[in-house]
């Protein structure tokens, strides 16, 4: 039953697979490159991003501080951990001296340590 087994199911995958590649391969529908909005819109978020980072690094009063940046349009989260609550008015301070930040979203946490 094995000899017959093996021949049906060859049989089968060499019928099976042209149908298979017919339907993988249409390039007409496929964008080729992407559209110009997305291509404007993640820079600016980006360059918005690594204008706050510089802020950040260069200002005195935030040492050992461990947060993450997220922007939208001219909104800003804040979020991760300081070590006090003079840390993280200090960083939404410089944060919003940046331009092109509109609003700043604080979810910074002091530390706690144990």
């Amino acid at each position: 039953m094995n000899t017959l087994v093996n021949p049906f199911l060859a049989t089968m995958a060499l019928c099976a697979l042209p149908a298979f590649l017919c339907g993988c391969n249409n390039a007409q529908s496929m964008p080729v490159v992407a559209p110009l909005s997305a291509i404007k819109a993640a820079p600016a978020g980006a360059e918005l991003t690594a204008k706050i980072k510089t802020a950040l690094m260069a200002s005195d009063g935030i040492d050992n501080l461990d947060i993450r940046i997220r922007t939208q349009k001219d909104a800003v989260m804040l979020s991760g951990f300081a070590d006090s609550r003079a840390q993280i008015d200090r960083s939404i301070e410089v944060v919003k001296r940046v331009a092109g930040v509109g609003r700043v979203i604080n979810r910074i946490s002091i530390r706690k340590f144990t």
